[in-house]
């Protein structure tokens, strides 16, 4: 970059004439188009160092010329080399000089004396008297400037034409290349220049040279009609320039005309092409570039400088087309109507203004993407077009009267809504638009745009026009309507009626209001818009308007039925009561809002039970009886009181509630539920028996025999807490011999029936029950569980218990074989009745039965040695007949010790109870010596150490 600014520095411009031609042409002749800048070389001489002492002029020339008298040929050599280097320094001063306005004989004589023409002499003569030095291109080059600074350009020309043929590779080369370019191109030679400055162009962008040559080269190939080539060193000539058009203030001149002519020379290249096609063509091949509106534009303002309008508009046109969403595409459309105007094409510019609103006005995609200040640039170009488009559709259909003009001004006046923020500026398209539609016959859209003129707008002074005009539309679509289609008719309708409501309320004290208020009220009954019509109604009662009596006492009735209808039952309540006082009905009539009266006050409760006031809502159940106590709805009234009573568990109140219905309404549909509810009362005051009897009731009328089943137990448990035993027995009774299913509940039944028996003292029902739960449970099968079977074993336990008692009580008495064998029968029946207890493997009662076993064989051994003994005889008779007991009893113990143990065994089972406990203690007495330590068996199990 640093380069190319440098490069700029020593850029001077000269100004030509204009390149346009005569107006008319077709094409620009290619004589007339020159650049307009052009480089001057101001590159001064550089001229090597001398070793000489600084002295004046006069004595380095002298200096020099000794030198070149020496017999030595290099310092012959370099004495003529140095002395035309500085010719040519000093005849540049002498130039700077004079132009600075200095005399000529007022200078040293050396300045005055040297010239190029001096210079180019001392340089062909060091290349003649010293060739092939390692110098010699630069001395060649020097010698092409001194001949061409002294005018003798062909010279110059020649010397470089041989510097390049000799020394291609030498560091000047990319200068001379470029100096011939110029000379060539200014003998209009411009494929040898073109030759030369791609020469320099191939050097790459790092030379001084490399801009300049660019755009030498892109005019040469111009000069040519290669125009296509030409672009390709126009264009990356213009980035380069466009990348550095924010230098400093010293060029920013230099490169801003280089720019402008660079664009100039690319516009001229496209129009001796195809015009914008071409420009098309380049950027579809090359991707578009920042910068690419002003290549269209820069060719469009070439051909409006020749009048050639068309082709102006079709370029800006291809423009818009490749970019529609350019920053500069709008304008660009605006160019193309402006260029129709200025070209005199009136059929053109129309359908380039809708182009330009379609495209870019306020409905585009163009402008929703849109920038704000790109908005507020474009919007009154926007309102002028549109306002123009507008009007001249709008006439020609009022002339005409054509539906499609009045549509398609309709449309057009539609952007205004969008473009315009304030009612001021907005409402005056509006209505023109709206009245399009209308006179278009699109009565639905007019109705819809009237309708914001009418009641949206604030200040517009043609509202009620507009409001008015939505009625008229609507009876127009009411005339054209199929009346077969009852739909759209009643839809009518019901819009008329809206809009008529809507006039009277915006548009009071217009002499058409009371007329619509009248012929609405009634209309809005029918279409079911209750509160319109109660509005309406209540609007009638109070318009200053006179009315008649027939109109006040209807508006009264629909006031009365419509807040009723609409479930607003306090107002209902209160204009029902007026309708009942004020106005004149027949027997019918007053019957019927008794009726609705009832059933607001009812209305009333039940919102209130909803909302949760409880005690009110109760109280006004209570008042609709009092106040309409002949009404149908009183039932509902008095049973949905008890439910609020029961609800707030005021129980006593409930039960005065619920039996007074029942007594009232025994047959009623809402006395179905009745005893459930009388029931829970009864239980919740804790009247046990008063509730079983209603759930006997319950249970006699269900007809589901799983919930009478449950009904019939619950009744049984109700006599339970109710401490009416016999009442309870029966009731248990009834549900075993009723459901012998499901068997576990059947079970249970007939254990409660035991517990009551054992409680009423009836043994003998007692057992009954017992030996009922012991078949139940050898006839159940898989249906038994560890309950049924705890409760069989149990049975059995507690039936054996009585020959326990029995076998207690004998005594053995003399003659002892006839008690003995007395005792013994009772044994045998107990041993085998606790014998069968272990079937049931209930640990409880085994452990009980075995204990038991044990105490009987060890009753009966205490009880032989106890036994009566004979009178009469001796005390060895009785020693021996102790002998002979003791022989007896002894086995009999030994087998109550080994049944103990066998149950206190048990605790190597992990089982341990009261029976095993009982068998320890036995065990203890019988074998102190072995047993009594039941401590330590206590602490296994956790119990209490003794």
């Amino acid at each position: 970059m640093i380069r190319l600014l440098h490069c700029f520095v020593i850029i001077s411009l000269l100004f030509g004439c204009s390149f346009l031609g005569p107006k008319q042409l077709n094409r620009i002749p290619l004589e007339q188009l020159e650049p307009t800048v052009r480089f001057v070389d101001q590159k001064q001489v550089q001229v090597p160092e001398s070793n000489i002492e600084q002295v004046d002029a006069d004595q380095v020339v002298n200096s020099y010329l000794r030198l070149m008298q020496s017999p030595h040929p290099e310092v012959r050599r370099q004495a003529t080399r140095r002395l035309a280097d500085l010719n040519m320094r000093l005849a540049e001063a002498k130039n700077a000089e004079l132009a600075d306005g200095k005399v000529e004989t007022e200078m040293p004589k050396a300045i005055r004396e040297a010239s190029y023409a001096k210079a180019a002499e001392l340089y062909q003569q060091v290349i003649s008297e010293f060739p092939k030095q390692a110098d010699d291109a630069s001395i060649r080059y020097q010698l092409a400037r001194a001949l061409a600074l002294e005018g003798k350009s062909e010279e110059s020309l020649q010397q470089m034409d041989n510097l390049v043929a000799e020394h291609n590779e030498s560091p000047e080369m990319v200068e001379v290349q470029f100096r011939r370019g110029e000379a060539y191109f200014l003998r209009k030679e411009y494929r040898l220049a073109a030759s030369a400055y791609q020469r320099v162009i191939e050097q790459g962008s790092d030379t001084d040279f490399y801009d300049k040559a660019l755009y030498k080269n892109g005019w040469s190939l111009f000069k040519v009609v290669d125009y296509t080539a030409a672009l390709e060193n126009f264009f990356p000539l213009l980035e380069r320039l466009k990348a550095g058009d924010k230098a400093n203030a010293s060029i920013q001149g230099v490169m801003i005309d280089l720019i402008k002519d660079t664009q100039r020379a690319i516009s001229l290249s496209f129009y001796h092409l195809e015009g914008p096609r071409s420009i098309k063509e380049y950027f579809a091949k090359h991707g578009n570039k920042e910068y690419s509106h002003e290549i269209y534009d820069n060719l469009a303002n070439l051909y409006l400088t020749q009048e050639r309008f068309q082709d102006a508009a079709n370029t800006y046109l291809v423009f818009v087309e490749q970019e529609p969403m350019h920053h500069e595409a709008a304008k660009f459309q605006l160019k193309v109507v402006q260029t129709y105007i200025d070209g005199g094409f009136p059929s053109l510019v129309l359908p380039a203004k809708e182009t330009f609103l379609s495209k870019f006005g306020v409905k585009s995609q163009y402008w929703s993407s849109a920038d704000d200040s790109l908005k507020q640039e474009l919007k009154p170009h926007v309102i002028t077009n549109l306002e123009e488009v507008s009007s001249h559709y709008h006439a020609q259909a009022q002339a005409n009267k054509n539906r499609v003009s009045y549509l398609v001004a309709a449309q057009w006046y539609s952007h205004f809504l969008d473009l315009l923020p304030e009612e001021k500026d907005v409402a005056p398209y509006h209505f023109l638009m709206a009245e399009a539609l209308f006179d278009a016959g699109d009565y639905q859209k007019a109705i819809e745009a009237f309708d914001i003129i009418a009641y949206q707008y604030k200040t517009f002074e043609r509202r009620e026009q507009a409001a008015y005009n939505i009625l008229v539309a609507y009876q127009q679509l009411l005339e054209q309507a199929d009346k077969t289609n009852k739909q759209a008719v009643q839809n009518y309708h019901e819009q008329s009626i809206n809009y008529s409501l809507l006039f009277a309320e915006f548009f009071p004290n217009s002499n058409r209001a009371a007329e619509l208020l009248l012929r609405s009220a009634e209309q809005l009954i029918v279409f079911k818009r209750l509160p319109e019509a109660i509005q309406t109604s209540e609007k009638i009662l109070v318009l200053p308007a006179a009315k008649t009596k027939v109109q006040t006492d209807r508006a009264k009735v629909i006031i009365a039925n419509g807040y009723f209808d609409l479930n607003q039952y306090p107002k209902a309540e209160v204009a029902i009561t007026q309708v009942l006082t004020e106005v004149s009905l027949n027997a019918n009539e007053v019957k019927e809002f008794r009726e609705r009266r009832a059933q607001a006050i009812y209305q009333q409760a039940e919102v209130l039970k909803s909302a949760g006031e409880t005690e009110k809502a109760i109280a006004e159940y209570q008042r609709m009886i009092m106040v309409e106590p002949n009404a149908s709805i009183r039932p509902n009234a008095e049973i949905d009181a008890a439910v609020l009573l029961m609800k707030l568990e005021n129980w006593r109140e409930a039960q005065i509630a619920l039996e007074g219905f029942r007594g009232r309404y025994a047959s009623h549909p809402l006395a179905e539920g009745l005893d459930e509810r009388l029931a829970l009362v009864y239980e919740k005051q804790e009247l046990w028996a008063s509730a079983a009897q209603a759930y006997e009731r319950i249970g006699k009328q269900t007809k589901n025999p799983d919930k009478a089943r449950d009904i019939q137990w619950y009744v049984a448990e109700l006599y339970l807490k109710a401490k009416s035993t016999q009442s309870a027995i029966d009731a248990f009774k009834n549900y075993v011999w009723t459901y012998p299913e499901p068997f576990l509940q059947s079970v249970e039944a007939q254990a409660k029936l035991v517990e009551l028996y054992e409680e009423f003292g009836d043994s003998e029902k007692r057992d009954f029950w017992r030996n009922k739960i012991i078949a139940s449970y050898r006839s159940g099968g898989s249906n038994n569980n560890d309950r049924t079977r705890y409760l069989a074993a149990k049975s059995a336990f507690e039936l054996a218990e009585p020959l326990y008692q029995e076998f207690q009580s004998i005594r053995l008495t003399l003659p002892l074989a006839k008690s003995l064998k007395k005792k013994r029968a009772v044994m045998d029946k107990a041993l085998a009745e606790y014998g069968q207890i272990a079937k049931y493997k209930v640990a409880e009662f085994t452990t009980a039965s075995t204990h038991r076993v044990g105490q009987l064989y060890l009753v009966l051994a205490k009880d032989i040695m106890n036994s009566e003994r004979p009178k009469g005889m001796d005390e060895d008779e009785l020693e021996e007949y102790n002998y002979l007991i003791e022989d007896q009893a002894f086995p009999i113990e030994e087998k109550a010790i080994e049944i103990f143990a066998s149950n206190t065994g048990r605790v190597l089972q992990d089982l341990y109870d009261e029976w095993i406990k009982k068998s320890f203690a036995e065990l203890a007495k019988l074998q102190p010596a072995r047993y009594d330590k039941q401590e330590v068996v206590e602490s296994w199990f956790g119990g209490e150490v003794e």
